[in-house]
């Protein structure tokens, strides 16, 4: 097995293993992303909020329509009881009588718009209790996806370190450390394949000596215009 081979295959191994790393990245900001569920969250309390206020004013509403009747009940009681005769007296009670029976139509009015603001209201905190149902089974499902992506991922990342390992005690020092260097000074790419007689990192073509060395076992040759070692196949 040739040291381009060796190096070939640990360029590899690490891109992969950057990838892998980068989106361990990724799905640590993902769990930590629960913006669609808080908005949803905040959404039904307010709604609920806003049903139990609805529901506090209707019950005013309610008691309030209740006692005028009862004073109703209180003022026709008074006034056919007969305990009454002075014409004046009865006259307003009379008076009064239409005047809380008036009133009463105008609470009657207001109850009936509570009632409808209550209906509505329930219908809301409905909705958004539905949607934070959908929400929250959705984030679940994509938190436990999430969480079974990690574990397979760092599973991965394990058996490709122990692989790397094995792989950089086979090369010599030298050979590594040149790897290393371009890797950082290349934009991770320290090894390029010779494809159609060409450098397939930077399209350099190749001449006949290069070729011959990239084809050679024993040697590790770079790329006149990028210095990257090539690799022959």
């Amino acid at each position: 097995m040739s040291q381009t081979f060796k190096l070939f295959r640990l360029q590899q191994i690490d891109n992969q293993l950057d990838q892998m790393r980068a989106r361990l990245q990724e799905i640590a900001v993902a769990l930590q992303d629960d913006a669609s569920l808080t908005s949803a969250q905040e959404a039904t309390q307010r709604a609920n909020e806003e049903l139990k206020e609805v529901r506090r004013t209707l019950k005013r509403a309610e008691d309030e329509l209740q006692n005028l009747r009862m004073k109703i009940e209180q003022t026709e009681s008074t006034l056919y009881g007969g305990k009454i005769r002075n014409p004046k007296e009865l006259q307003d009670l009379q008076n009064e009588a239409i005047a809380l029976k008036r009133y009463r139509s105008t609470l009657e009015d207001r109850l009936f718009e509570e009632m409808m603001s209550e209906e509505e209201a329930a219908v809301e905190f409905k909705q958004t209790s539905t949607r934070l149902e959908i929400e929250q089974a959705r984030y679940n499902s994509i938190q436990y996806d999430l969480h079974e992506e990690q574990v397979k991922i760092n599973r991965d990342i394990a058996t490709s370190e122990e692989e790397r390992h094995v792989t950089a005690n086979s090369i010599p020092p030298e050979d590594l450390n040149l790897y290393i260097q371009l890797r950082n000074s290349r934009r991770g790419i320290a090894v390029a394949r010779v494809t159609n007689k060409a450098c397939s990192a930077c399209g350099t073509t190749l001449n006949a000596a290069l070729l011959d060395a990239a084809n050679s076992p024993n040697q590790l040759t770079r790329c006149d215009n990028c210095g990257r070692i090539l690799y022959a196949v």
